[in-house]
């Protein structure tokens, strides 16, 4: 069936399908519409939005500055926009309350999204979440997705590589994390940052698909692969080296009189452009 046929209910089905291929799925996280499109048209599978870079394009600093209203609106645009199945970073629920979390996943899948991640830090930065909270949140998202007969992605992300630095056995406490997750409802793990010797032991002993952030470290495509990895995000990485080459760009019109370093016969035209968004 092509994506162009999928109802959302298909596109959830056929985003965790995804996570079960032997090939990686390789998620560029994008903050727009030209983004997701851009993806669409290089024949990547499915789109993903990375909080960092959907705040930073807005003016925001990440950790939910900007507003669940605003962030529903771009959702509901990339996905009227594409027809891939579209997961969103919906950081920590963007809730003070399961019952609130409840309500904003309702408006999430009206909005045609249908994967999201779920972080277990603390808003304000004190720590994690308790398991028993956490997996309430995540059973909320499960209830409040099969009662609207679409079978969501849930990609339950641990900070504990990042905000529990005096923890002492970190990777346990994260397998501890990834199978209590899966119990709840989880279809994904996402140990945030955690080095690769960990994130092996983890693939081992948590009984979900794995996600990982691409850093300069990373191996490669192919030996992620090879170590059963199913799933790698560029985070707001992504956003970060369009910047690079926009602030290089800039220097470059303030230090030369010429502009073929940046406008010559590889540049995209906006013809191509064009072309990237009609189709």
């Amino acid at each position: 069936m092509s994506s162009t046929t999928m109802t959302q209910r298909q596109k959830a089905e056929h985003l965790l399908q995804l996570h079960h291929d032997h090939k990686l799925l390789v998620l560029p996280n994008i903050w727009d519409v030209l983004g997701a499109k851009l993806l669409e048209h290089e024949g990547f599978p499915a789109i993903a939005t990375a909080s960092a870079a959907v705040a930073f394009s807005r003016g925001y600093d990440d950790n939910q500055e900007i507003s669940f209203a605003a962030l529903l609106q771009l959702l509901e645009s990339i996905c009227n926009a594409s027809s891939l199945p579209v997961t969103a970073d919906l950081e920590k629920g963007y809730a003070n309350s399961l019952e609130e979390l409840g309500s904003n996943i309702k408006a999430l899948i009206q909005s045609g999204v249908v994967g999201l991640n779920i972080e277990d830090s603390k808003a304000d930065g004190s720590g994690l979440e308790t398991i028993d909270l956490q997996c309430s949140k995540i059973k909320v998202i499960r209830e409040v997705a099969d009662k609207a007969g679409i079978p969501l992605v849930i990609n339950a992300r641990t900070d504990i590589f990042i905000v529990d630095s005096a923890e002492s056995n970190p990777v346990s406490k994260a397998i501890e994390r990834g199978n209590q997750y899966k119990d709840a409802g989880a279809d994904c793990f996402y140990p945030i940052l955690c080095e690769q010797s960990a994130l092996l032991e983890i693939n081992e002993q948590v009984s979900l698909p794995i996600n990982v952030l691409a850093q300069q470290q990373t191996p490669s495509i192919q030996e992620l692969e090879y170590q059963n990895i199913s799933r790698l995000s560029l985070g707001p990485a992504f956003l970060r080296s369009v910047v690079t080459n926009m602030r290089t760009t800039l220097q470059a019109i303030t230090g030369e009189s010429r502009f073929d370093n940046f406008i010559n016969d590889s540049t995209v035209t906006s013809k191509e452009i064009v072309e990237i968004i009609k189709s």
